[in-house]
């Protein structure tokens, strides 16, 4: 999870999030099951073994050494030959595991649409069909894995029967041999369940090897990249002066063509700046590349005229985020509000001035538990008016002065829209604000509007200058 979190937003969101889900929840397993518990039980077997071979070795050399002879060539010789076998299940099984995740995940998170439109044999087939696989794979793996107890149980005997025929024909005096054989005989019947640890032990790790690669691929990464996460946000408050943003093109990996193209503007606290473009013109990329979540190629950004990078912390504990789709936890309202913060730690006068600020006093008095009122899976129960409302309200709790609405409105009737319009008008430089739209009118209270197409900054104007232009 740790590494996951220090991702670099790039390579974040190159994955999809069903494998983050399945590494977490199958692939640690895999690893605490498959590996660790596997190793310590070859450990815990391996000193009893040798502490038995030590003593068969004190008792008849050549003995010991026909046993260990005729186990070892079994374990290795199976290894050898069905090790390919046993790490491609592994390997399969991962992928079909993987697949199975995510058609739950996608089949669960669209049931609205999907009920709609009459496909949920679709999802339903899909996770039938991989399950098969993934059950296929582990049955496989688990007969290879369980073959080596029963051939050496079958080795024990041909052991003992051998050393009887040996003992016979080079010692007539079979009788003073008696007690080595006995020896030989228990030591290689308690022997048989360590060394069938030993060999299911080698088939479970060769199985669990693309679990622990996948592992440790996603681990290594904060090492690779040089990266770190704090617990605890920096105490240290640096005012807000200015972001600027200097020459700034940003590609994303594998892309043809450059997402931003040379882009230049500057924000001051107090200030109002509307982005408005088509689909894929750049709005988007931009905010993020405003927020420090894409590093640019070329060009610089600035906070409070130094490097983004040298002081991401100070800047984002000015901003607070809200998109479209408002991201909320299944839990009350005031946690939500709240969001990472404590219980105990909850102040209760501010929690109180937030709600007031974002005009949620009457939905808080509506609701039948206040501000505990469970909100359900992604504030299913609210409208999204009053989603975006929790999201000001957070802004406020946490104290934020820099707000930035990613296509906020988007997705909002005509009437809440102009809501959220009429809240760009009543926080206008109160807090400084930076707003992606669609919709040109949402933007009617913006100081400066950076019109992008493809890319490039087309212009950088006033409301009422588009309007005139446009003829509106």
């Amino acid at each position: 999870m740790h590494s996951f979190q220090s991702l670099p937003y790039t390579t974040y969101i190159s994955r999809n999030s069903s494998e983050y889900v399945h590494s977490l929840q199958v692939l640690v397993e895999d690893y605490t099951d498959g590996v660790v518990t596997v190793g310590m039980r070859l450990l815990s077997d391996g000193i009893v073994a040798v502490a038995i071979l030590a003593l068969l070795a004190w008792t008849n050399p050549l003995a010991l050494l026909l046993l260990v002879g005729l186990f070892g060539s079994v374990i290795l010789g199976y290894d050898l030959f069905f090790r390919k076998e046993i790490q491609y299940c592994g390997q399969q099984a991962n992928i079909v595991s993987t697949l199975i995740v995510k058609g739950v995940h996608e089949g669960i998170e669209g049931l609205k649409e999907v009920r709609i439109l009459g496909c949920e044999n679709f999802f339903l087939q899909e996770i039938i069909d991989n399950s098969k696989k993934y059950g296929s794979f582990y049955t496989r793996s688990t007969i290879l894995s369980t073959v080596p107890r029963y051939l050496l149980e079958l080795v024990m005997a041909f052991f003992i029967v051998l050393l009887v025929l040996l003992t016979l024909k080079f010692q007539n005096n079979f009788q003073q041999f008696l007690p080595t054989l006995s020896m030989f005989g228990l030591a290689a019947i308690r022997l048989m369940p360590a060394s069938n640890v030993l060999a299911n032990g080698l088939a479970r790790l060769r199985y669990n090897r693309n679990s622990v690669s996948r592992l440790y691929q996603d681990v290594s990464k904060i090492q690779d990249l040089n990266i770190s996460i704090k617990t605890k946000p920096t105490s240290l408050h640096v005012p807000f002066e200015s972001l600027s943003m200097h020459k700034v093109s940003f590609r994303y990996p594998g892309a043809k063509t450059d997402s931003l193209d040379n882009i230049t503007l500057n924000i001051h606290p107090g200030e109002s700046i509307g982005i408005i473009g088509a689909s894929g013109s750049g709005k988007t990329t931009l905010v993020d590349t405003l927020l420090g979540l894409l590093e640019p190629q070329h060009g610089k950004i600035e906070f409070n005229g130094r490097p983004l990078n040298e002081s991401l912390e100070s800047w984002r504990n000015h901003v607070a985020y809200l998109p479209q789709e408002v991201f909320l936890i299944d839990n009350s309202l005031k946690r939500n509000v709240a969001l990472g913060i404590a219980d105990k730690d909850i102040n209760e006068d501010q929690l109180k001035y937030s709600l007031q600020k974002s005009r949620l006093t009457e939905l808080v008095n509506q609701l039948p538990q206040g501000i505990e009122t469970k909100l359900g899976e992604r504030g299913v129960k609210l409208s999204g008016g009053q989603r975006q409302r929790i999201a000001l309200a957070r802004a406020f709790y946490h104290e934020r002065d820099v707000l930035v609405m990613d296509e906020a409105t988007s997705s909002l009737d005509t009437e809440t829209e102009q809501e959220i319009v009429e809240e760009i008008k009543y926080l206008k430089g109160y807090k400084t604000m930076i707003v992606i739209a669609h919709r040109l009118t949402t933007l009617k209270n913006c100081d400066y509007i950076y019109e992008l197409k493809k890319g490039k900054l087309l212009s950088i104007s006033k409301y009422e200058d588009i309007i005139s232009t446009k003829n509106i």
